[in-house]
């Protein structure tokens, strides 16, 4: 059994997945890296045949199209490591996700989330405002190595609190790492790992309640990738909304039956908070915890184009709960949210004020030379995980 299963859930994009792959090769010989590829085409396994490395590679083929959960489910299913790491097929992991496994083993971690302070962009990333400004580089930020204890009780409360957005502290399974056994628990208990229309989201609510020792690291332990054909990449374009039932990746779950309580449009915080409210109805917390009026609020402000949408949620909420109280949450949402922008505002402009501070690394063509300057960057510097 290897200590850890990298699995890659991917779709038609060789070019990026192969990198990745051969990458992550590299990192140990008790590694195993899980590809799940419902691609039309069988380029992966050709490429692979012969490899000197081939018995740590497992690439298996479902033989019909899937949807990106049942993908990743799919891939979970032939994962056999001790702990689990789940990555976009143009995303990478550092040296020392080697030695933070070693150590969750040995101190019987559930959970770890790590901070993404380096981020890499693939030469075809194109940015809505900046054109290919950021194409093939690696842009490093200040990060302190420090470990410490995961509050999960506070995360989740801030994810239901900031309905659509606040799941970014929830421990993940997608770029993070999580016990096999945990998993195992998982779906033992609730059918599946993932689920929802977006499988981090979704996996990230029952692995916060489920999770008995967890901890965060802030390290650049996994980097993640965007590509011109990534999800990232297509929010950095402006492509990244839509009519839902028109988006090919709605479009592949079958039967889908979307929450009357959520606008019906594919955006970021719509297909969160799907996501999250399906995976919290498999716990013990009362969805009547969940505040809606954040997601309408928001919905309301940034996609005024599906304003007629956004009203009737609205207005299924308002027969939910009540006019008065509706009426008294969607200020103190807009209160809210005001006061979030304030301080997006406030970082930003201290972002500009230590841009000295961001290294930042071009004419990086993929992942493989990307890994080979980050982990030689963390050597050099005598960089360190402080346990």
């Amino acid at each position: 059994m290897a200590l850890i299963s990298f699995v890659i859930p991917t779709h038609n994009r060789y070019k990026y997945a192969v990198k990745t792959i051969l990458s992550l090769l590299s990192i140990s010989d008790d590694i195993e890296v899980v590809v799940s590829d419902s691609s039309e085409e069988n380029l992966l396994s050709d490429f692979f045949v012969g490899h000197e490395k081939s018995s740590q590679l497992k690439i298996v083929r479902p033989g019909k199209s899937l949807s990106v959960v049942d993908n990743f489910n799919f891939g979970l299913s032939e994962a056999s490591g001790e702990y689990l790491v789940f990555l976009g097929d143009d995303d990478f992991a550092c040296d020392d996700i080697f030695q933070v496994a070693q150590w969750a083993k040995s101190n019987s971690i559930d959970s770890v989330k790590f901070s993404f302070p380096v981020n890499y962009y693939w030469p075809d990333f194109k940015h809505r405002n900046k054109g290919d400004h950021f194409s093939g580089t690696l842009n490093i930020l200040e990060f302190t190595g420090i470990v410490e204890n995961h509050d999960l009780e506070s995360a989740i409360k801030e994810a239901l609190n900031d309905f659509g957005r606040g799941v970014l502290d929830l421990p993940r399974a997608y770029s993070g790492m999580i016990s096999k056994k945990l998993a195992d628990n998982i779906v033992s208990k609730h059918g599946a790992l993932f689920g929802g229309v977006s499988p981090d989201i979704y996996s990230s609510t029952l692995i916060a309640s489920m999770s008995k020792k967890a901890y965060k690291i802030d390290f650049p332990v996994v980097v993640p990738g965007a590509s011109g054909a990534s999800t990232s990449g297509l929010s950095a374009t402006g492509k990244h909304t839509g009519g839902l039932r028109d988006n090919p990746h709605i479009g592949a779950f079958k039967n889908l039956i979307w929450d009357k309580r959520i606008p019906e449009f594919y955006s970021v915080p719509t297909v969160w908070s799907y996501s999250f409210l399906k995976a919290l109805e498999k716990t013990d917390r009362n969805p009547k915890e969940i505040n809606f009026s954040r997601l309408y609020v928001r919905c309301f402000i940034y996609y005024p184009q599906y304003y007629s949408l956004s009203l009737i949620s609205l207005r299924q909420y308002i027969k939910d709960i009540g006019a008065f109280r509706a009426v008294a949450k969607i200020f103190t949402s807009l209160l809210s949210e005001s006061l979030w922008v304030s301080k997006i505002l406030g970082k930003r402009a201290l972002r500009k004020n230590n841009i000295g501070k961001q290294i930042v690394i071009s004419d990086l063509c993929d992942v493989i030379h990307a890994k080979k300057y980050i982990d030689g960057y963390i050597v050099k510097n005598n960089m360190k995980i402080k346990w």
